[in-house]
This record gives C-alpha cells, sequence and structure tokens, in this order.
C-alpha cells in the first residue's frame, strides 16, 4: 500500500490540476454566453445587506423579470417597479399609488436590472470553489474598479453546470457587505413589451410626473 501512496497523490495532483484548467477569464466568457442565449431573464431573490457599523442585518426578496434597455419588473413586499426602457411605474400597493417618472431622470440612479449585468461588466482576477446549496460553485473575484465609488469588492458564484450566476458579493467603500442569492433563474428566449407596462387598476390614482 506505501508503493502506492506516491501514484495516488500524483493522481490527485493530477486531478487537482484538471479541476480548475479552466481558468477565471473562460469562466466570466462562458457566462456571459450563457446570458447571450436569452432576450430576458426572470428569477426571485433575496438580498441581505450586513452593516460595518451595526449588528442589524437587511434583508429583502422579491421577483425580477428583465431584459436588456432598462426593462424589468421588479415585485417586493409592498411595492412594484415596471420601466419599458422609457417610463418608469412606481405602483406603491397599500397607499394604491402610482408614481410616473422618466427613465432618462433616473440614470443616477441604479435600476434592478444591474444585479445581473453587474458583474458582466468587470474582470476576473481569480477563481475558486465555494459551496452553497449543497452544490460546489465557481467562485469568482473581480476587478470592482470599473464601479469605483459604488463598490470595494465584489464577487460572483457561478453555477458549475451552466455558468449561470447563483450568488453575488458586493463590498461597499463603507464596508456594508451584501449577498446576492438568485433562486430560480430562467432564459426567456422571447417577451412582450406590455410585460413591462404597468396596467391601469380601478381604485388606484396615478401621478404622471414625466
Amino acid at each position: 500500500m506505501l508503493r502506492l501512496l506516491p501514484y495516488f497523490l500524483f493522481v490527485l495532483a493530477v486531478f487537482a490540476q484538471s479541476a480548475f484548467a479552466l481558468s477565471a477569464d473562460e469562466a466570466m466568457k462562458k457566462s456571459q454566453a450563457w446570458f447571450k442565449s436569452g432576450k430576458a431573464w426572470n428569477l426571485d431573490f433575496r438580498v441581505q445587506v450586513f452593516y460595518a457599523d451595526s449588528p442589524d442585518i437587511a434583508s429583502e426578496q422579491g421577483s425580477l423579470l428583465v431584459a436588456e434597455g432598462d426593462k424589468f419588473k421588479l415585485d417586493m413586499a409592498g411595492i412594484r417597479f415596471y420601466s419599458d426602457g422609457e417610463s418608469l411605474w412606481q405602483h406603491n400597493v397599500e397607499q394604491k399609488q402610482v408614481l410616473i417618472k422618466a427613465v432618462e431622470d433616473l440614470s443616477s440612479q441604479l435600476h434592478p436590472s444591474e444585479l445581473l449585468f453587474k458583474y458582466l461588466n468587470c474582470k476576473a482576477t481569480s477563481m475558486t470553489t465555494g459551496s452553497f446549496g449543497g452544490k460546489t460553485l465557481w467562485v469568482l473575484k473581480l476587478d470592482p474598479s470599473k464601479y469605483a465609488g459604488q463598490f470595494s469588492q465584489m464577487e460572483v458564484w457561478l453555477s458549475q453546470k451552466d455558468f449561470s450566476p447563483v450568488r453575488l458579493f458586493t463590498v461597499d467603500p463603507a464596508g456594508n457587505s451584501s449577498w446576492y442569492n438568485i433562486v430560480n433563474l430562467k432564459v426567456l428566449k422571447t417577451f412582450s413589451n406590455d410585460d413591462f407596462k404597468y396596467k391601469s387598476q380601478k381604485d388606484v390614482d396615478e401621478i404622471d410626473m414625466r
């Protein structure tokens, strides 16, 4: 058995090298290709924010339908957003009120689609593996310089099956860290622009601020 030990160690070393034969840059390109296979994307998500100066943890969850061109439909507890790329509808459910704004007036604000797309614009600097939800994932550390002032650290956790995003991690300049867990992510080959427009409802006031 002792004579076989060097052989086993050699096999393990070869396996370890082959497991990481894929580079961080190649993994990122495969994830970008996964996104290009669709026209829109549908998902459920949960966000947890850990504050640097407080033990409190802020949590939020919801669902998101998103397409390129600032099109999205975001549904969270008590509030819904619709954007067709030109107009944004903010539906405050409890107040029975909808505020309508021009998307161009909100250009300086982050919109929910960046939950998906932001990491695709970054360079992957290194890759390891991590476990989440009983699965082993690719963990890519990203260069956040493209979003200086917003994030000091960024990483994305990708499925080893199709390189779709499963988790996103960010740290802002104040030291607050956020985890975005993505569930039921689906690629849509087609979509209707009407999916991203608010449909008027009885007894709901609409205030046009465009």
